[in-house]
């Protein structure tokens, strides 16, 4: 547990010492940001104004849609940042060296793992706190102490999974060039597979089904059911169920798969299946690259 806990520290210092690294970590939530900024806000405002008049809430709902998307981006992203030093002591050979102290493999790898988890809450809980205050900069208001837990857990459940999810990939990559296209691929596709920088009503058929089936996007969807709760009952007051129903499944808040609705149970039950089986994946994969 010692040796555990001081290459998780060891780990946690070497990310932090790296700004490039910290920053092209977030240069996909970057993007989002600047195109939510220039057209996808003004693009969901303009949508929703055609079932019912604009009212001040209307801009608090569309940012904290917004906020769902980037806080499920920031989990993977992070997450596959901090597992970039795995990569780079496999190829500098500085997992040899701690071999020679009585450590082994397993503890190794899992204080990757363990370390790749701790970045990602804290980088995860810094941005919902900023989330928080651009929501209220702008006229929402702050989630409420139910709301808040749920989201925490959501969080948590999240960072979990984008770390077995990240560690399944890179134990596929070996050197710090195949790191960096696995990070750029990934970081493309998250916008996309998470419905952020397109709205999941206007992809066609099979890309929809696509991000349905993607696991990570389920977590974008239970946050936006956290933080949207009761600003769609504000907003969408009066509003006929059919209207409100394809707001919801146009902008990925409810996912119709094959004419069927998909509950939170379910999206719930498709994030803890996923990661038990990357988890065993992940396992039995380490196991047979170190017999």
């Amino acid at each position: 547990m010692e040796a555990l806990i001081s290459l998780v520290q060891r780990n946690n210092k070497v990310f932090r010492r790296d700004k490039t690294q910290v920053f092209f970590s977030l240069l996909s939530v970057i993007i989002v940001i600047v195109l939510y900024a220039v057209f996808l806000q003004k693009m969901q405002i303009d949508a929703i104004e055609q079932m019912t008049e604009a009212t001040p809430g209307m801009v608090t709902m569309v940012n904290e849609w917004l906020v769902a998307g980037l806080l499920s981006m920031i989990a993977v992203s992070t997450t596959l940042a901090a597992f970039g030093i795995a990569v780079k002591d496999t190829e500098s050979k500085a997992t040899a060296d701690f071999l020679t102290a009585p450590i082994s493999r397993a503890t190794i790898q899992f204080s990757y793992v363990l370390n790749a988890f701790v970045i990602g809450c804290i980088f995860s809980f810094i941005a919902l706190i900023g989330c928080e205050i651009f929501i209220v900069a702008t006229g929402g208001e702050l989630l409420n102490f139910g709301a808040l837990i749920k989201v925490v857990g959501i969080l948590l459940l999240s960072v979990l999974l984008a770390s077995v999810f990240n560690v399944f990939l890179v134990l596929f990559v070996h050197t710090q060039n195949s790191f960096s296209t696995l990070s750029t691929i990934v970081g493309t596709a998250l916008g996309f597979l998470c419905g952020v920088y397109v709205p999941v009503g206007v992809l066609p058929s099979f890309a929809q089904n696509l991000v349905m089936y993607f696991p990570i996007s389920h977590t974008t969807l239970l946050l936006r059911n956290a933080f949207m709760e009761n600003s769609i009952t504000k907003v969408f007051d009066g509003v006929p169920v059919t209207h409100v129903a394809t707001y919801k499944v146009n902008y990925g808040i409810v996912y119709d798969l094959n004419g069927n609705l998909l509950s939170s149970t379910t999206s719930l039950l498709v994030i803890l299946v996923t990661i038990v089986v990357l988890a065993m994946l992940s396992i039995i994969i380490f196991i047979k690259k170190n017999k």
